[in-house]
């Protein structure tokens, strides 16, 4: 098995956008193998009664192929079929484009780019699980790209509401969005710790997106399963402070995890900007839902809220996304 994920990691500068970055690259990047894919991730929560979604689609432009939908689900769910809402297609042509190049997947899912990199409206409606959903995201922020110019998040406010057995749950918050090339991202399995992707905005002001894997210093759960060298154990990191864009020069997180040992509650993350400041994230997962994102992977895709002693008195949201492989899930998932 490998012991890297090579889609996860970043140079140590940024890329830069295009008005196209939206749209389908396709067949048209230089990598030809079967593996190359494209991706893209809107997420999407009202706070109050723990609700979270969860928007992918991701093709495979060398196979013509797509997999997508969306899953949206209340506190913390066993399996993820368990959502109130969840309705993905694995194996569809990726003609899911129309002439402008907007969205319509198998099951309904409608995107539409109302103004590329800036605005999006995402509809779908569902009558068997009296579920629907109606939001448009509109930039807050630039998009920060890595410096191989085929990755970028962006934070974005969503506004609109999620109806689901007739009552209504109308959000306006930040969420930061995903979209990625062009690279190969193979399937197989991976004997390493728990990769974590987590992301958080305090403002409009300030985001972050910080991915890596626990601090053996730390006494993780794997301690003593992986060996780790600290330079490996932060994947892709930046920090937005009003309109500058920050690199990390050094990571150390903790992740806690529920009794079944494997599904995440709590991140504590403390780092170091390249400007020399320190800054400390705490975040509680207050809704989550384990998705097997592929067959050989399991991603706990969750709600988080986040504090920290650099924003007293104010909470932040994001997402925290965990990926497992098996030689980790079969050391540490209890038996029933």
């Amino acid at each position: 098995m490998s012991d890297t994920i090579e889609w996860t990691k970043s140079s140590r500068g940024f890329g830069k956008a295009t008005d196209q970055d939206d749209f389908y690259h396709g067949r048209n990047q230089p990598e030809k193998h079967h593996e190359m894919t494209e991706t893209w991730y809107w997420g999407f929560y009202e706070p109050q009664s723990n609700l979270h979604g969860f928007i992918h689609i991701w093709t495979h432009p060398n196979l013509n192929l797509c997999t997508g939908g969306l899953f949206a689900h209340f506190g913390h769910k066993r399996e993820h079929l368990a959502a109130e809402l969840f309705d993905f297609r694995n194996f569809t042509p990726d003609t899911i484009f129309d002439a402008e190049g907007n969205i319509r997947l198998a099951n309904g899912l409608s995107v539409t780019f109302e103004k590329p990199m800036e605005r999006a409206r995402i509809t779908y409606e569902n009558p068997d699980r009296a579920f629907r959903l109606d939001m448009v995201q509109t930039a807050v922020q630039p998009p920060i790209v890595r410096a191989n110019d085929r990755h970028f998040e962006q934070t974005m406010r969503a506004v609109g509401s999620v109806t689901y057995e007739g009552r209504d749950y109308a959000f306006d918050n930040l969420s930061i969005r995903d979209r990625s090339w062009g690279e190969r991202r193979p399937e197989e399995g991976h004997k390493i710790p728990p990769y974590t992707w987590m992301n958080g905005a305090f403002s409009e002001d300030f985001s972050f997106c910080i991915s890596g894997m626990d601090d053996p210093a730390l006494k993780p759960d794997w301690l003593g399963l992986y060996d780790i060298p600290r330079d490996k154990l932060m994947s892709d990191a930046w920090i937005y402070d009003h309109g500058k864009m920050l690199r990390l020069e050094s990571l150390s997180k903790i992740t806690e995890r529920a009794d079944d040992g494997l599904r995440p509650v709590r991140n504590v993350i403390d780092c170091v900007a390249e400007d020399g400041r320190q800054f400390r994230f705490v975040g509680e997962i207050t809704a989550s839902n384990p998705w097997h994102s592929w067959q050989n992977a399991l991603c706990h895709c969750g709600l988080t809220r986040w504090t920290s002693p650099q924003f007293e008195g104010v909470t932040g949201w994001g997402e925290t996304q965990e990926v497992q492989w098996n030689d980790y899930v079969v050391r540490r998932c209890k038996p029933v």
